[in-house]
């Protein structure tokens, strides 16, 4: 998310808003690229933030790492920048090599969006993708809302309309710390619980191979809760970029926005956070990439924070092998809903 110093003087100021609740909890979310930048929770032993976030807006704009962003068009990776839809061949904005990551060079996390707070608990942001945005197909609506419940969830609900077909992936790109922002422990002492019998191993790249793996016997069988770091770096696959940086295909049933697909547990026991979705995969990234970052209580480092994204996995456009659920095309014309759910446990 690293601006140009002409694209800070140009563009609109975000605004940053609060989001509470009775019990005290607040979340911090800001214009800017309608990112979730502090979760605040009300602890016996005293408030603690578990979102990693920039210490000023003018940082949020330098940083390039998509803090507690909504990425867009579309999240993740498309190879070659390039697609095939409805017979035409389409090149897309390329911002990682020669690929096309989280939407492009000019990606959602960069736009102010509009943004309406109809209640102290919720708050409404808006965006509208002109025809041709980093090449992708039709002018896309989005309207993406968080919500603070009194049962201490963050509710976030994705809508969007196209006018042409096109592939449409969004998803919150939140780094998670449930020791606090501000501490020295990392995503490997976190416990981690997906509910998932299969991954997708990558190249060097990080780009889907095509398979979909089994993880009986490998070191991504999150089944069983477990610690991050427990194998970490331990197989070629995870060597390849780094780290954990791959895609998890929810068990059938389980992306139903009721069910926990994944719990994250913090070191030492006391926070909790589960997540349900509608989406049917998760992306689970441990922050290898976290170099030198500028955070509001110190610089974030490699593995400093976890992402847990809910979305359709990578490059689904270029395997449709994979079949429809998984393709993330939004049919012209069509409204489309998803939802994700992040409920402290406290």
């Amino acid at each position: 998310m690293r601006f140009t110093q002409e694209q800070r003087h140009t563009i609109r100021s975000p605004k940053v808003i609060a989001l509470t609740n009775q019990n005290g909890m607040k979340i911090l979310l800001t214009s800017l690229g309608a990112s979730w930048v502090s979760c605040i929770l009300p602890l016996a032993s005293g408030k603690r933030d578990v979102v990693l976030g920039s210490p000023n807006m003018a940082k949020q704009m330098e940083q390039g790492v998509y803090l507690g962003a909504t990425v867009g068009r579309v999240a993740n990776r498309i190879c070659g920048s390039r697609f095939r839809l409805n017979g035409q061949q389409y090149a897309i904005s390329n911002n990682q090599d020669n690929h096309c990551l989280h939407g492009g060079k000019d990606n959602f996390s960069y736009r102010i969006w509009g943004i309406i707070q109809p209640s102290p608990c919720k708050a409404i942001f808006s965006l509208i993708s002109p025809v041709g945005d980093q090449g992708f197909p039709g002018a896309l609506s989005v309207e993406v809302s968080y919500e603070l419940t009194e049962d201490n969830q963050v509710v976030i609900d994705y809508k969007y309309q196209s006018t042409e077909d096109c592939p449409v992936n969004l998803t919150n790109h939140t780094y998670f710390n449930l020791a606090g922002e501000d501490s020295a422990r990392t995503a490997f002492e976190h416990d981690l619980q997906i509910e998932a019998d299969t991954f997708l191993p990558t190249t060097d790249e990080g780009l889907p191979t095509g398979e979909w793996r089994d993880v009986t016997d490998t070191h991504f069988d999150f089944r069983q809760r477990k610690r991050i770091g427990r194998d970490f770096l331990q197989d070629d696959v995870q060597a390849a970029v780094g780290g954990y940086d791959h895609t998890f295909i929810f068990n059938s049933g389980m992306a139903d926005g009721q069910h926990t697909v994944a719990t994250l547990g913090a070191p030492n026991g006391d926070v909790q956070m589960n997540i349900a979705t509608t989406m049917p995969a998760m992306h689970v990234y441990s922050g290898n990439q976290l170099f030198a970052i500028a955070g509001k209580s110190q610089t974030y480092t490699a593995y400093s924070g976890v992402v847990l994204a809910a979305q359709f996995p990578p490059d689904g456009i270029n395997h449709p092998e994979w079949g429809e659920l998984y393709s993330g095309i939004a049919a012209a014309q069509r409204i489309y809903t998803s939802q994700t759910r992040y409920q402290f446990i406290f």
